[in-house]
């Protein structure tokens, strides 16, 4: 089934790509679904704002043998979401409410300490605040992250220490999880390392809403997402799509199901669910300067400040065994550096492994494929399929 009328698809001639790379990509999703190493696949090619190859394979749902995913099915994006909340940012920017090397301690009380004052937004941003990193980074046997300590920064409402006045009560549940983001000392130093950290993404999320004055995800939905035209992109996913979205396990299943967020963080490191076309119509827009049919999201100038590197050489990652000498990060995006297989520019976000926006301003083109799967890594669903596509350019 096709995303997009005929208006807006060109054949692959036309796009300048070699068919029989795409016949390669189907080939190469047919043996990973066959082998169980992923539950299906789908992708997403444009040109110039035209699609000009898109497919999809494999089931939809890990409990449905019989339901197949769709090029217009929903999935999670997880950190794909980060490119979203990095444009909040710099729609602010632009509005004059928030500056990059701004601290975080002028809208979070929490930062207010000799380790942590001198961390900024462009900090977290770049993922070089030294923030606790997402669990598993430095490959420790057994990761832990902030919400497994949360109890510890509850208010007691028992006992010889219980908190009784109801205001302080209410804002000690609210500022828990901050709290528990920032106990312990810091990885490094702000602007040492490159240290992948959600939960930076989550106080980015946070110091929205307080700039803004609307929660994180109402903000994005308004600002970006709704002016847009991404209509199947949501937080929370209406009940009568939920037949449509593409779910790997009971776990996923479940999130489906409205939750009670009012003490929780921001979902502003990985919280959207979307579509290949809607992921493409977010791409184009950045892509074009900031721009989609008429409607502005972001300046030339944020595009360009995204996407340029914006470390420092020598800033170090060890990035899940990498241990990457001097990395090349945007701010909020990630870019590929010189010797890598896809053109010098391009930039974009994964998402835990699963899927991918790439935006290629060398060939003018957008880039989304999702390869849901239940194993931890799969390098070949990944890296394997990106230099597929890399690969088909004439």
């Amino acid at each position: 089934m096709s995303i997009t009328g005929e208006a807006n698809r060109i054949g692959w001639q036309e796009a300048g790509y070699d068919h029989t790379v795409i016949e390669r990509l189907e080939r190469h999703f047919e043996q990973l679904t066959g082998q169980d190493r992923i539950q299906c696949a789908s992708y997403l090619m444009a040109k110039d704002g035209k699609v000009f190859a898109d497919g999809a394979i494999g089931r939809l749902r890990y409990d449905e043998p019989d339901a197949q995913l769709r090029t217009d099915s929903i999935r999670r994006i997880a950190s794909v979401t980060k490119l979203f909340t990095a444009a909040a940012v710099f729609q602010l920017v632009e509005r004059g409410k928030l500056f990059l090397r701004q601290p975080a301690a002028e809208w979070i009380e929490q930062f207010k300490n000799p380790m942590y004052e001198r961390i900024t937004i462009l900090h977290l941003l770049t993922h070089t605040s030294g923030l606790q990193a997402d669990p598993g980074y430095y490959l420790e046997p057994y990761p832990m992250s902030w919400w497994n300590i949360l109890f510890a920064y509850e208010p007691e409402t028992e006992g010889p220490f219980a908190v009784t006045d109801e205001e302080e009560i209410e804002k000690q549940r609210k500022s828990a999880w901050i709290r528990a983001v920032l106990s312990g000392k810091p990885l490094t130093a702000p602007g040492e390392q490159w240290c992948y950290s959600s939960a930076g993404f989550s106080l980015l999320g946070e110091i929205i809403a307080r700039a803004s004055g609307m929660p994180f995800e109402q903000y994005v939905m308004e600002h970006i997402v709704k002016p847009l035209g991404m209509n199947r992109t949501f937080f929370e996913v209406p009940d009568e799509l939920h037949g449509e979205v593409c779910v790997i396990n009971e776990h996923e299943a479940s999130r489906l199901k409205p939750g009670d967020w009012k003490y929780a963080p921001p979902r502003a490191g990985g919280g959207l669910y979307s579509t290949l076309g809607d992921l493409h119509r977010f791409g184009q827009m950045l892509l074009n300067g900031g721009t989609l049919d008429g409607v502005r999201i972001l300046s030339r100038k944020s595009i360009e400040k995204m996407t340029d590197n914006a470390l420092d050489e020598g800033i170090r990652a060890f990035a899940w065994g990498g241990d990457v000498k001097s990395i090349s990060y945007g701010i909020g995006a990630t870019i590929t550096a010189p010797g890598e297989w896809i053109p010098e520019g391009t930039f974009g976000h994964e998402g835990a492994g699963r899927c991918k926006l790439l935006i290629d301003p060398k060939h003018q083109s957008v880039i989304v494929f999702f390869v849901p799967s239940n194993l931890d890594w799969i390098p070949e669903s990944m890296i394997g399929t990106q230099n597929i596509i890399g690969s088909g350019w004439l």
